[in-house]
């Protein structure tokens, strides 16, 4: 995502409530960060400044999908641990608008992600989707924002470690 495509992104996010109060920047701002309009404002502005690592997926011209993709160094607010090795980023949110959902589209965008962290230098990638059998105790929205662990799989993650009550933490290597 660009300064190019922010129209593109915003129309996306609006399309949730859940990601029209966010706008992807829990991760990227310490506990406490701006929601609303305020979080809409400093993802601009990060994304203005090349701080946002992020893709967009299209479908006939029109925006469907995005992922976060970011070093997790720089995901000061994750509440996922990183790993301690060196060149770690993380998938941290996934989100396809409805009507496009079981197409694949996630599956695309985890693929682009994976080319785009490798060739800023990513060694390791994590994910940290919600294992199945813990999605009903989620809203479905909620549940999807972090991605579906089968999706991570057939690419090639494996799981690390225990599973969470939110989370399974997935590598890539």
């Amino acid at each position: 995502m660009t300064s190019d495509t922010w129209n593109d992104f915003v129309s996306l996010m609006q399309t949730d409530a859940q990601c029209s109060e966010c706008w992807c920047l829990n991760h990227r701002e310490p506990a406490g960060c701006p929601t609303g309009a305020a979080a809409q404002l400093k993802m601009q502005q990060l994304t203005a400044e090349k701080k946002v690592g992020g893709l967009l997926a299209y479908q006939n011209q029109k925006c469907v999908g995005w992922i976060s993709i970011d070093p997790m160094c720089d995901l000061v607010g994750h509440d996922c641990q990183p790993s301690g090795k060196p060149n770690e980023w993380s998938i941290h949110c996934i989100f396809v608008r409805d009507g496009f959902r079981g197409q694949g589209v996630s599956t695309e965008l985890i693929r682009a992600a994976i080319d785009f962290a490798k060739s800023n230098g990513a060694i390791l990638i994590s994910a940290f989707p919600i294992p199945s059998e813990n999605r009903k105790r989620f809203p479905v929205n909620e549940a999807e924002f972090s991605g579906r662990f089968s999706s991570f799989s057939k690419l090639g993650f494996k799981p690390v470690g225990e599973s969470s009550d939110f989370y399974q933490r997935m590598e890539l290597d």
